[in-house]
């Protein structure tokens, strides 16, 4: 069992964006079982401030880079072990790619007991070779210096089976906070018209930054091969990125400026997944994708890329349809099958709604519980 009773606690993200969107809860667990926590990530936004004045985090802006390969990862490390010899920190509790890096070498130079949850390695299915082979070598070398390993999806938990770890877990992801997210009514048909759609329209969204690995290329093609079929679509994009201009144009290209919504970042995602049909997201990569549990909660079905994470949120046939994530007319067909069978589309967003209560933060406490009392250094 873990004493955390006037234990003090590094805990290294990448980034403050991870600690405002999913380790809150965890953070007050450990404070309320004893223990003093300093949080080590980059300032990217808001986040670092408000985690400090709002919620009383003591907060230390580290320059974080989520590249492995970036110069600056150094003079983080170097931070690092300056605040580890300035506070003699008891336990290392670290996050993400580079803040579980991070965290470890502290870990491993200091002699330190470190926990590290794997949200998704940088090594997967589909992945360029020697990528992978780099990226495993390192997790792998780095897994001698870890006491507890938590991954959140069946293909990185397979992955370290063999390991040389002496805990190793699987979770039910950081936490989905289902009681959050507002079911409370409202005027649909004019939130519809709002947008722009009518209420003959069917409506795909996705909710997703504007970045390469989300293949947003891949999922517009399928949109235009839908919208041929089916022109009483429209399809929401809901995100910003450095590829949302680009996208743009993609969308000008193929014709489709009058079925494309480009929402931008939004405060009302809530709303918009009730006025949906159907949730599209054909990532290259993911962990375990919270607008995928976000439209499982409102009873979406969802046609998604088959990739880590992806598959263990859908079931095929039963929440929706994995589909190869290059694959532009498989994509739209398992789309318009479902658009043109409501009965199907209902009993998979029912199918959704049930099975996401298993990703409940709630669930995912208990199950950290569980470990800590297990687990001894």
């Amino acid at each position: 069992m873990i004493e955390f009773q006037n234990k003090r606690i590094m805990l290294v993200c990448t980034t403050d964006n991870m600690i405002w969107q999913f380790l809150l809860p965890h953070i007050q667990d450990m404070l309320d079982m004893g223990a003093s926590v300093d949080c080590f990530c980059a300032r990217t936004g808001f986040w670092f401030d408000e985690l400090k004045d709002k919620f009383g985090l003591n907060m230390v802006d580290i320059p974080f880079r989520r590249s492995p390969f970036r110069m600056k990862n150094i003079k983080a490390y170097r931070l690092l072990k300056k605040y580890q010899e300035m506070n003699h920190y008891d336990l290392i509790y670290c996050q993400q790619p580079v803040g579980g890096m991070m965290g470890r070498l502290i870990g491993k130079k200091y002699h330190i007991p470190v926990i590290y949850t794997a949200h998704g390695f940088f090594f997967f299915k589909h992945n360029n070779f020697i990528k992978n082979l780099i990226f495993k070598t390192a997790e792998k070398y780095l897994a001698r210096y870890t006491n507890v390993l938590i991954t959140m999806s069946s293909e990185d938990f397979l992955a370290i089976s063999t390991w040389k770890v002496k805990y190793k877990y699987m979770i039910h992801g950081i936490g989905f906070d289902i009681k959050k997210y507002d079911q409370t009514p409202f005027d649909n048909d004019t939130f519809r018209q709002e947008l722009g759609i009518s209420k003959e329209d069917k409506v795909i969204v996705t909710v997703a930054e504007f970045i390469k690995r989300k293949n947003y290329p891949t999922m517009l093609k399928s949109f235009a091969k839908v919208h041929a079929q089916m022109p009483q679509t429209k399809y929401i994009l809901c995100g910003t990125g450095k590829l949302f201009d680009k996208m743009k144009k993609l969308v000008e290209k193929l014709n489709l400026s009058d079925a494309v919504i480009f929402a931008g970042y939004r405060k009302d995602i809530n709303k918009i997944l009730q006025i949906s049909d159907l949730m599209l997201l054909l990532s290259k990569q993911e962990g375990l994708t919270m607008s995928i549990m976000e439209a499982m909660h409102y009873g979406l079905p969802v046609v998604t890329s088959d990739v880590r994470g992806n598959r263990d949120l859908i079931d095929d046939s039963f929440g929706g349809k994995l589909v190869d994530l290059r694959d532009v007319s498989g994509s739209a067909g398992a789309i318009i099958d479902i658009l043109r069978d409501q009965n199907l589309a209902t009993k998979m967003g029912e199918y959704n709604r049930e099975k996401v209560k298993k990703y409940d933060i709630d669930v995912v406490r208990a199950e950290l519980k569980n470990i800590y009392n297990e687990v001894s250094f």
